[in-house]
């Protein structure tokens, strides 16, 4: 493949459309394809146009594997996207890395470190201190409740928050882990009333959540009891209902009712382009815009799609992005944090955090053993 007038690069864009969080999916590809338009706008990579080639990452990890190969050996996409849990992350970890750039763009557990891989997600060092200390000072909330889907992005994430729970002089009266698709919560709702918390936080994602805080309301414990929800999003928020939402908190980099002027602007030119009825622009959404955007800026930065190169210049790279301006530390986008209240359908601001890196350390990224690819499947890189 040759850079140039005319010429293309394909990418590919690994998305939810099918299961538990399905319904990011719509967002996702609207905020993907508003990413490439805008790409191709100013002149495209190197001379060439982008063009997505789609995915669903909403299958479970081999499918994700199998369709991401067939994606680099007959479509010849030169990077992936990819917005889906951590189980098919470290799948394609294990099958890509050292091929193909790979950026992952959802919230996830965060220090998880691979060559190649860049993160835009949010990760609990970003969110849970700003948000459990808020909810200490401002809700008393000091005995709390876990409930979290049963994988490794809610399990790490949750042992995590348990620091930060103890730091804030808080205890945790209870916890259940549950698999995805669950679809009765109300034994877990009997346990959470009985257990006197003052608090409940959720790691629930997609329907899981939706169906958790339904009935969460429905059984009144919306009134006495805060929620402190780090997945939370306006998809979500839509399908719980606005009379379901009461006391419900969550920490997040983009909204789509903050009122930032790099907010305000990816909103108007998603409007325009896609019209009123358009899926809501949300977190996971958003963030397969910047994922886009990252990959090309790291590939500019670089001067080539080559890996090696574009691994060399990642750190430091500062991009401008719907949650302000960001900037790459050990492969991660630390990003600007805000505190929101749920208020019908909308996440609303109620402090500005401030800038939070994505890590809690910084580490060097070496280069992977990679095992040897068919030469008819071997990207080409000599010309980007």
């Amino acid at each position: 493949m040759r850079t140039g007038s005319g010429s293309v690069i394909k990418i590919g864009l690994m998305t939810p459309q099918s299961g538990p969080i399905g319904l990011y999916g719509p967002s996702s590809i609207d905020c993907a394809k508003l990413a490439v338009e805008e790409i191709n706008a100013r002149g495209g990579l190197f001379g060439s146009r982008l063009d997505l080639v789609f995915g669903d990452g909403g299958a479970g990890p081999e499918r994700v594997v199998a369709e991401t190969s067939h994606m680099i050996e007959q479509h010849r996409i030169r990077a992936m996207i990819g917005s889906h849990v951590s189980p098919n992350r470290d799948a394609l970890v294990g099958a890509i890395g050292g091929r193909i750039p790979y950026v992952y763009t959802t919230l996830y557990e965060g220090d998880q470190y691979a060559f190649g891989v860049f993160m835009c997600g949010e990760t609990p060092v970003q969110q849970l201190d700003p948000l459990i200390a808020w909810l200490r000072s401002n809700r008393d909330a000091r005995k709390w409740f876990i409930v979290a889907n049963d994988y490794s992005f809610p399990l790490k994430s949750c042992r995590i928050a348990k620091d930060y729970i103890a730091q804030a002089d808080g205890e945790i009266v209870g916890e259940e882990y549950l698999p995805l698709a669950t679809a009765d919560y109300h034994a877990t709702l009997r346990r959470i009333e009985r257990s006197g918390c003052d608090a409940v936080l959720i790691y629930l994602v997609g329907m899981d959540a939706i169906v958790f805080n339904r009935q969460f309301s429905s059984a009144g414990l919306h009134r006495k009891i805060a929620r402190a929800a780090p997945v939370l999003c306006e998809n979500t928020l839509l399908a719980i209902g606005s009379d379901a939402v009461d006391n419900m908190y969550s920490t997040a980099g983009f909204t789509n009712h903050l009122r930032t002027n790099s907010g305000r602007r990816f909103r108007d030119s998603y409007r325009r382009r896609f019209g009123p009825g358009a899926p809501v622009p949300n977190r996971f959404g958003v963030s397969c815009y910047e994922g886009l955007h990252l990959l090309v800026a790291l590939a500019e930065q670089a001067g080539s799609l080559d890996l090696y190169k574009m691994q060399a210049f990642a750190d430091g790279l500062a991009i401008s992005t719907p949650r302000g301006d960001c900037r790459m530390q050990s492969n991660h986008l630390g990003a600007p944090i805000h505190l929101v209240e749920a208020r019908g359908f909308d996440l609303c601001a109620l402090e500005d955090v401030g800038y939070r890196t994505a890590s809690s350390r910084s580490v060097q990224i070496t280069s992977p053993v990679v095992m040897a690819m068919p030469e008819r499947t071997r990207p080409q890189t000599d010309n980007i």
